[in-house]
């Protein structure tokens, strides 16, 4: 296990002296704002090396991203289990999941020089893969909490914008698969863009837009405006000029005209008409900046932004970005009688900017690839997902979230029954601005709203709830700003009924955290059954990290406002610092594959072959870089040819399986080399057992074997 740095004191400490600090001349909101940041930021990297890149799902999609490295190829996602054995060609292609998230991960790989030496063991050289494929997220992650707390700072103010990116930041969850590479936060992070731009737009009174005049022609000279076109050169001009770029390229039309011989693959005619439909997408370009600048208005600008995050969070995760960003708008103008104003919203362009910042990659990879393609991802991964449902231990009814919600949210699951019945004393000099009930009510609409798609969808895993995470913390926040505004709280019988709540969710919550340790690692997998149990560490230290929070509801119903403000950031900070620097770098020893491959790379010789033996977890063809002998079932007969043609060869077989299909392995092996079978690393997941294929191999092996503690 790599050594831990522990923040836990550190992060407790600056977070309760800055929200002490927060009115005095010492620290300005800025500056508080700039160390907050800094403890998030130090939180996430500090022991980015200390936990593995785990399975399911960061490996699969790291050597995604890396293929499309080693093959130099954007379009089409490629997945290949290994390069020998009865399994090792058994894909060769990866349409799950839209290309955003693999696009990012690839260019991160490639700034670090991860991925594409000629030495096999550079993938379990850690930080370097695992900060080179979680950063973007990490980045998607901090600029979603960033930019919803400017936003609240621009509308309501700064002591409401740092708390609500606070808020956001140090909830388990979002901190969780920021920290990962998980495609979650590539369409949550586009949702939240898209409903900030919606506040500006409908919330914040309108105004016009600065311009200068070049000759004849007047042009938008404003900072709105000039955002508006650095996003959308990033999301919409770049990837459509990459991918044209790939496809006129000689060396793709010489790889495809080699698989082209193969009947149902793609051609080399397929490559030339997408070139001549992406002319077609470059006119749209032309259109969209000819059209925006003919803009006027803010407003304009700011329904533009949304349609161009509606379209990046389709090709970041799915159908279900756009989905949930209609839905969100269509909820909130009519719940404000705003229908009829929708006619202004410039439609035919914002469906020009959907179409250019989402649709080029899926329409060429429904002319390169056909109807498969499109049944894969859109039909399987998309639709049925939402409609019939994909595991039986993936189904649920309306209240399959409220459990896990608590622990994604914690502590400041906690507050959410006191701020439902705890109101402050009525103070008229600090009543909430017109803009902070609008902001309100849209925070409530967006949690109400994306609650009802995420229950009514008939898949249902415990990630899926990440998209509650941002209007729960801005309501939160909201609710915290207001309470710090006031003179006190009422000491009613409502209060205490609330606090009474709190402390029963926070009590609860530990409760079935500690009964069940792997339940924080699940908060990012799909798998909770069976061997998914076991190999999570105690987390009875959550009692700890939770009981500042606690005390803080106490010091609230006493009035003492600042001092409970300043213990529950302190406890949200410190439960985050436990979770992301102890709790993770603990779990992925048995969650991460790799220990094992250190192992591995330490104690091979240069006859030794490796093999994936009744295992398909995919961590074995991230590390191994896809160099393996692939099989996913035992088969005896099989395993015996592969023996007697390694035999003259010499070395040893390294065998990767599972721990309890390693028990097994003498049996399914030749006679005379049962007796040969070495365990040279067991945790609760894997194991990884050495055969030396002659008496005189077996001689010259004399490291020791690892065996994790269970």
């Amino acid at each position: 296990m790599r050594q831990r740095v522990h923040v836990y004191k550190v992060a407790f400490e600056l977070c309760f002296a800055t929200t002490l600090q927060l009115r005095t001349a010492r620290w300005t909101p800025g500056w508080i704002a700039v160390l907050v940041f800094m403890a998030i930021v130090v939180i996430d990297l500090v022991n980015i090396g200390a936990a593995g890149p785990w399975d399911p799902w960061e490996t699969h999609y790291g050597e995604v991203a890396r293929q499309m490295l080693v093959r130099h190829d954007p379009l089409d996602l490629w997945w290949k289990p290994g390069n020998a054995g009865p399994d090792g060609n058994a894909e060769n292609t990866f349409w799950s999941k839209p290309a955003l998230p693999f696009w990012l991960m690839a260019v991160s790989m490639k700034v670090f020089g991860v991925g594409t030496s000629l030495d096999p063991t550079e993938m379990v050289k850690s930080p370097w893969p695992e900060l080179a494929i979680r950063l973007p997220s990490m980045l998607t992650g901090w600029a979603s909490a960033a930019f919803l707390g400017w936003l609240v700072w621009r509308l309501v103010g700064a002591r409401a914008g740092i708390l609500v990116a606070v808020v956001l930041s140090t909830m388990p969850h979002f901190a969780i698969v920021r920290r990962q590479a998980l495609t979650d936060m590539f369409f949550v992070g586009p949702i939240v863009l898209a409903m900030g731009a919606w506040a500006f737009a409908w919330i914040v009174p309108d105004r016009e837009l600065r311009a200068r005049t070049v000759g004849p022609i007047r042009v938008p000279w404003d900072r709105a405006y000039l955002a508006f076109l650095v996003a959308f050169v990033l999301v919409a001009v770049v990837p459509l000029a990459v991918l044209h770029e790939h496809v006129l390229n000689p060396r793709t039309w010489a790889r495809v005209a080699k698989m082209a011989k193969r009947v149902g693959n793609p051609t080399v005619a397929d490559l030339h008409t997408i070139h001549l439909h992406f002319l077609g997408y470059w006119a749209l370009v032309g259109v969209a900046i000819v059209a925006s600048s003919r803009w006027q208005t803010r407003r304009q600008v700011c329904l533009a932004v949304v349609h161009l995050a509606a379209g990046v969070s389709l090709v970041g995760k799915g159908m279900i970005g756009p989905g949930l960003i209609g839905a969100l708008v269509l909820a909130y103008v009519v719940t404000i009688g705003k229908m009829r104003d929708l006619a202004r919203c410039s439609i035919l362009l914002g469906i020009v900017l959907f179409l250019l910042s989402g649709l080029p990659w899926h329409h060429a990879m429904a002319i390169y690839r056909g109807e498969s393609w499109v049944n894969e991802l859109i039909v399987v991964n998309n639709l049925a997902r939402f409609g019939s449902g994909e595991q039986k231990q993936a189904v649920g009814g309306f209240v399959y979230y409220l459990q896990t919600l608590g622990l994604a949210a914690l502590p400041w699951s906690g507050l959410v029954p006191v701020a439902i019945l705890v109101r402050p004393n009525r103070d008229s000099s600090q009543e909430p601005s017109d803009l902070a009930r609008r902001l309100e009510w849209l925070a409530l609409l967006w949690t109400f709203v994306t609650w009802w798609v995420l229950t009514y969808s008939t898949t249902k895993y415990y990630h899926y709830v990440l998209p509650l995470l941002p209007p729960l913390a801005l309501w939160l926040g909201l609710w915290l700003d207001r309470l710090a505004a006031r003179v006190g709280t009422r000491r009613d019988a409502y209060s205490l009924v609330a606090i009474a709540l709190a402390f029963t969710v926070l009590a609860l919550v530990v409760k079935d955290a500690i009964h069940e340790p792997a339940w924080l690692a699940h908060l990012t997998t799909y798998l909770y059954t069976g061997i998914w149990r076991q190999g999570a560490p105690g987390v009875e230290r959550l009692v700890v990290c939770v009981l500042p929070f606690a005390g803080a509801l106490l010091v609230l119903w006493f009035g003492r406002i600042r001092a409970a403000l300043a213990g529950m950031v302190g406890s949200a900070f410190l439960t985050t610092a436990y979770i992301i620097d102890d709790y993770l770098p603990a779990t992925s020893e048995a969650w991460s594959q790799r220990s094992m491959f250190e192992t591995y790379f330490a104690q091979r010789g240069e006859r030794d072959m490796l093999l994936s033996w009744w295992f398909y977890y995919r961590g074995e063809t991230f590390f191994a870089k896809a160099d393996l002998w692939v099989l996913k079932e035992p088969d005896r007969e099989k395993l015996q040819e592969l023996v007697d043609e390694q035999r003259p060869n010499g070395g040893a077989l390294w065998f990767v399986t599972t721990a309890t299909h390693g028990k097994r392995l003498g049996s399914w092996l030749p006679t005379d080399l049962r007796s040969r079978v070495e365990t040279r690393y067991e945790g609760h997941h894997y194991a990884l057992l050495r055969v030396a294929l002659s008496q005189s191999d077996e001689d010259s092996a004399g490291t020791p074997s690892f065996v994790e503690e269970k």
